[in-house]
């Protein structure tokens, strides 16, 4: 049985038990953290002796490349932060711990978005701009007529910069950055959800799964492909499905609620965890 039975919200043990979090697991945080530190300087170092030439460093500057690589390692870094969320979940003795301290469920699953999700946004852009700096400190010595080092470079824009890869005002094919947007957080809500379902080797549990329903998905549908006889037909439909502002409507909506579905299914299935059992279905 779940053995937090106060469901109501209390600041001072919301808090406490954000404390607790953080303190119990700051080995892992703070490694993650690290590494995500050390991976973006390493990146940046590299990309600026790349680009060392002035103009070399003002085309990739133009094409905002910088950028677009930080956002697309955030994609990753999102999901591998979101499976850590529940790693108390793994044995046996941590989830009796876990389960049993003095705070609420709700108190519990909000203190992992709060770090996992949240924190991990934040930590991630603090990150960004500090291996930046730190490239320009470590490369400024070198700074030359041949050797460019640029100033530093604003990373908050960095989700909208990887949209603007698949923005084409002239097709019709506009608000990229919003479906970005939420189309990491649906990700993040994914993986929260793979934690509370598989605790141990989540990440890995999570992705394969996903693969797995994507390839039946395409299998499925493949049928209903070859049964199309108008294949120009189909084609103008969805040429114009594309260009005509349906399609990042209705994927923008469809995101949303996966959403909600993900967030939704990980609070449900959590309240449903106990210390004796690791199956999420009871």
């Amino acid at each position: 049985m779940n053995t937090s039975v106060n469901q109501t919200f209390d600041w001072n043990r919301f808090t406490a038990t954000l404390r607790k979090e953080l303190v119990e697991n700051k080995r892992g945080i703070l490694f993650t953290v690290i590494c995500i530190y050390g991976l973006l300087t390493l990146m940046m170092i590299m990309g600026n002796l790349i680009g060392h030439n002035p103009l070399s460093m003002q085309e990739m500057l133009d094409v905002k490349a910088p950028q677009i690589v930080v956002g697309m390692i955030l994609t990753l870094v999102v999901c591998v932060s979101a499976s850590m969320a529940f790693i108390g979940l793994k044995t046996k003795t941590s989830r009796a711990s876990y389960l049993t301290s003095p705070s609420s469920t709700f108190e519990k699953f909000v203190v992992n978005i709060l770090i996992y999700v949240v924190g991990i946004f934040i930590a991630y852009f603090a990150c960004a701009q500090l291996a930046d700096l730190t490239r320009i400190a470590v490369l400024w010595f070198f700074k030359g007529e041949n050797f460019a080092v640029h100033g530093p470079i604003n990373f908050l824009t960095c989700l909208s910069d990887v949209a603007s890869i698949y923005d084409e005002p002239e097709l019709g094919l506009k608000a990229f950055d919003t479906m970005v947007i939420v189309g990491l957080i649906a990700n993040a809500g994914l993986y929260l959800l793979g934690s509370v379902i598989w605790p141990r080797l989540s990440l890995l549990k999570t992705f394969a799964a996903v693969y797995a329903i994507e390839i039946s998905l395409f299998l499925i549908a493949l049928p209903f492909f070859a049964l199309i006889d108008d294949t120009a037909a189909f084609a103008k439909w969805f040429y114009d499905y594309m260009t005509g502002g349906y399609f990042t409507t209705s994927t923008i909506i469809f995101v949303i609620i996966q959403i909600v579905l993900y967030f939704g299914l990980s609070w449900y299935l959590f309240k449903r965890k106990d210390v004796i059992s690791l199956k999420w279905w009871k």
